[in-house]
């Protein structure tokens, strides 16, 4: 009996722990609009928004700078894919590299940082 009781009270604390998994919020989708950019960038230069036309952006992605969407009131959305696990997006991203684009898809903040899973991505004329 005593056996029966530990295999109990072990299936006990499973469903216990495994009820506690932290699951996912639901989150409406948002759209934003901003300037693709390369993430170095747009942290060490606050004065640039729209990207230059010197190829420095281009040099940047093309030695592999992660990509961020800046907005016009300076907000910084880290990209991410709207499947879990998280897959890479880059490649998706980089035909619209330098550009004005909207994204929809879902909106997670967490400690300052956001983040915008791509859902659907279209370039947007100035």
């Amino acid at each position: 009996m005593n056996g029966l009781a530990r295999i109990a009270g072990l299936l006990a604390m499973a469903a216990l722990v495994v009820a506690q998994e932290p699951r996912p919020k639901e989150v409406q989708a948002t759209t934003i609009i901003g300037y693709l950019r390369d993430s170095g960038c747009v942290h060490r230069f606050h004065e640039v928004v729209k990207p230059l036309p010197n190829g420095c952006l281009e040099s940047c992605v093309r030695a592999g700078s992660p990509l961020v969407v800046l907005t016009r009131d300076e907000q910084v959305y880290h990209p991410i894919s709207a499947e879990m696990p998280d897959v890479d997006v880059r490649q998706r991203l980089l035909p619209f590299a330098g550009k004005l684009v909207k994204i929809t898809g879902q909106v997670y903040i967490r400690g300052g940082s956001n983040a915008i899973s791509l859902g659907k991505v279209e370039e947007v004329k100035e």
